[in-house]
């Protein structure tokens, strides 16, 4: 009897623990197969794009005077400066928004931006006073192209050209669609033949915002990156005329992306009909860097930093 009763309360165990037993199992191995993908997931996210916009790259005949000019007139700071040649200068707004790179490389053309309509591309600051920062530009050694107007937003514009001839342009916003303090690079302006299209390339492929978007005749669109750091500016002017980007090298000029993982954004960019011109490589402080060209033939950078420049 107590055998009986003792194989029987065994097999009552039996029955209980190991329906208890499996759930636990699948249940483990369910958190295991949840943990993996949500890894995965992150890794996706976090390693392709959205892209930011980081720096503007030029060719100048004097990198440490044109950034000089930047840090004393338009609220820039210096923050990465080579005393060697080719005297690569990067500065930035005091914010960390946006940089501009400089730097001389002879082998290389450089623009000459006299001859570029300042419509047909133009570098944007915002400010909060445009009168006073007219005045002060002038008085060291930047020209007005196209004095102050109004925009029928209220907007105020001023055209002018840095004392190396670069196309500069002034806005005082009503509504800024960046965030703003006194003064700060606001966007990167190119004329071009279907600017609908080509913003839309951009939002695809760079996970951009667009923050404006007009009508008839130019479809102006404004796009920034996610975080809001930088826009480009792309409208369809037919009366400027449309630069003819792939005749121009893009050690001379190039707009240059953050990315987190440079050889999927890679894939995905030659997918979408951009063009390869420097392949992926890595540069001294270990940052790799490719280049290529927009389906429209501006030249882009993509570095993935192992040191980020901008936070």
């Amino acid at each position: 009897m107590m055998e009986i009763s003792k194989f029987n309360y065994r097999n009552y165990q039996l029955n209980i623990l190991t329906p208890l037993k499996i759930l636990l199992i699948v249940s483990v191995c369910l958190n295991i197969i949840y943990a993996q993908t949500k890894s995965d997931i992150k890794f996706s996210h976090d390693n392709l794009l959205p892209a930011r916009i980081e720096h503007l790259g030029l060719n100048v005949s004097d990198p440490t005077s044109v950034a000089n000019w930047y840090v004393q007139n338009l609220g820039m700071k210096i923050i990465r400066e080579d005393k060697k040649p080719p005297f690569v200068t990067f500065i930035s707004d005091k914010g960390n928004h946006f940089v501009i790179e400089f730097y001389k490389k002879d082998k290389f053309p450089k623009i000459d931006f006299h001859k570029i309509n300042y419509m047909s591309y133009h570098f944007a600051f915002m400010v909060d006073s445009i009168n006073i920062f007219k005045s002060k530009l002038s008085s060291r050694g930047a020209k007005v192209m196209e004095d102050i107007s109004k925009l029928p937003s209220g907007d105020q514009v001023l055209m002018m050209r840095d004392p190396w001839g670069m196309p500069l342009q002034l806005v005082e916003r009503v509504n800024p669609m960046l965030k703003f303090i006194n003064i700060r690079p606001e966007h990167f302006a190119t004329n071009t033949i279907n600017s609908r299209a080509k913003a839309k390339w951009y939002s695809d492929n760079f996970g951009m915002l667009v923050l404006r978007q007009g009508g008839l005749p130019d479809y102006g669109t404004f796009v920034s990156d996610s975080g809001k750091n930088m826009m480009l500016e792309i409208y369809q002017k037919k009366e400027f005329p449309v630069i003819d980007y792939d005749k121009i090298n893009p050690v001379s000029i190039h707009l240059a992306f953050e990315v987190n993982n440079i050889l999927s954004a890679k894939e995905k960019l030659l997918k979408s009909g951009a063009k390869l011109v420097n392949d992926i490589s890595s540069s001294a402080s270990g940052d790799d860097v490719l280049v290529m060209r927009d389906p429209w033939g501006f030249p882009i950078q993509l570095i993935q930093r192992s040191i980020p420049i901008v936070h």
